[in-house]
């Protein structure tokens, strides 16, 4: 595990749950929009936390198959116990061990800001291939790379040109904009 993932997966992550806890129906707007674009009905979320997100699309499809991945085990506890499928990986690792195209709509809130640039482009390519045909990303923007000092910790945030990064790696852009209920950043709909 990578310095990066073990900070995510030990006392700080844990700090990061408890400071973290959004109201998720602000979010049911924002999904509601996505769920028509995409018509989606099985979802991967790399990075889920305590499963706000999947919190909101199972308000607006209770039948949907969702499956949620994150490092941090105590956060992943709180999911599971809402119900949730949820798995300790890295989001590396999805497709190899999810299998590639297990889902319609893989996605990211928050998470890629959080990746290590020489894990970065490993997790998005991941994505790419465990979604059978989009990829969403909900994170704070940038025209280049800037690592930006997160809680006194160097090397733990980035903002970055995500839907162009994405675009690199072979998929197009359906819709981008302003996310609502995701505090200041953009979303990134892409489709393979």
């Amino acid at each position: 595990m990578s310095d990066t993932h073990e900070f995510w997966a030990g006392e700080f992550g844990k700090e990061y749950t408890e400071r973290n806890r959004p109201n998720w129906r602000d979010r049911l707007p924002f999904w509601r929009h996505i769920l028509e674009l995409t018509g989606a009905s099985t979802f991967l979320e790399v990075g889920t936390n305590a499963g706000w997100n999947l919190h909101a699309l199972r308000e607006l499809n209770g039948e949907a198959a969702m499956t949620g991945v994150d490092v941090n085990e105590d956060a992943l506890r709180e999911a599971q116990a809402a119900g949730f499928d949820v798995e300790v990986m890295p989001g590396y690792e999805v497709a190899a061990k999810l299998g590639a195209g297990c889902c319609e709509l893989a996605f990211t809130s928050g998470v890629l800001i959080h990746v290590a640039p020489e894990e970065l482009l490993q997790t998005m390519a991941a994505m790419r291939d465990a979604s059978s045909q989009f990829v969403l990303c909900v994170e704070y923007d940038a025209p280049t790379e800037q690592e930006v000092d997160y809680r006194g910790h160097a090397g733990k945030l980035w903002k970055r040109p995500y839907g162009e990064l994405f675009a690199d790696l072979g998929l197009s852009l359906v819709e981008t904009g302003v996310a609502e209920g995701f505090d200041s950043c953009k979303f990134w709909l892409l489709e393979k």
